[in-house]
C-alpha cells in the first residue's frame, strides 16, 4: 500500500527495519552478513524522501552492515555523512550516536583512527585526527549536556573496552 501511494519515508523506514533486524539476527548467529540491499534501499529512500532529520539513521545502519562485512572505508564514508548531517542540523543526540559507532568501529579498525571530515567540510586544511577514546569523551560531553541518558550504558560498555574516562 506504502508504494501504491508513494509513500517514500514509510517505504525507507520498512527497508531501514529489515536491514536492522538482519544485521541482529547475523549478530546473533555469528555469521557474517552478506550485501545487505535493505540497508542500501533504505538510505537511497531515505534521501528520495528528503527527509533529512531520518537520513542519520540509515547511515549508522549503513555503517555498521559495511563493519561487519570487513569494509571500514565505506564504514568510515557513513558515518563521515551522518555526522556532517548531525552537526549541521544541528542534532546533538545523532552525534553523540554517530561519535559512539566511529570509537567502536576505530577500535576495530587496523587502520589509523578515523579523520573529522567535517572540519575539512568547513573549508579548514588537512581533516583533524581522531582517536575511539577522544570520541567517546566527546560523546559523554553531549550525552551528559543533552541528558541522553539511555545511551549511557553503550558509552560505559564502551569506555571499558576501549579505555575513556
Amino acid at each position: 500500500m506504502a508504494e501504491a501511494n508513494g509513500w517514500l519515508l514509510d517505504i525507507a523506514l520498512d527497508h531501514l527495519t529489515l536491514a536492522r533486524a538482519r544485521l541482529l539476527r547475523a549478530l546473533m548467529t555469528g555469521r557474517p552478513p552478506g550485501p545487505d540491499p535493505e540497508a542500501l534501499a533504505a538510505v537511497a529512500g531515505l534521501r528520495q524522501a528528503g527527509q533529512m532529520d531520518y537520513l542519520p539513521r540509515g547511515l549508522l545502519t549503513a555503517a555498521w552492515s559495511h563493519a561487519l562485512r570487513g569494509d571500514p572505508d565505506a564504514a568510515r564514508a557513513a558515518l563521515d555523512e551522518a555526522l556532517e548531517i548531525a552537526r549541521r542540523g544541528p542534532m546533538p543526540l545523532f552525534e553523540a550516536d554517530v561519535l559512539l559507532y566511529r570509537a567502536r568501529l576505530g577500535g576495530w579498525a587496523s587502520r589509523p583512527p578515523f579523520g573529522d571530515v567535517a572540519t575539512a567540510a568547513r573549508g579548514q586544511d588537512a581533516p583533524a585526527p581522531s582517536s575511539p577514546q577522544a570520541d567517546l569523551a566527546a560523546a559523554r560531553r553531549l550525552i551528559e549536556q543533552h541528558g541522553y541518558g539511555r545511551r549511557l550504558p553503550e558509552l560505559e560498555d564502551a569506555e571499558a573496552v576501549l579505555g575513556g574516562p
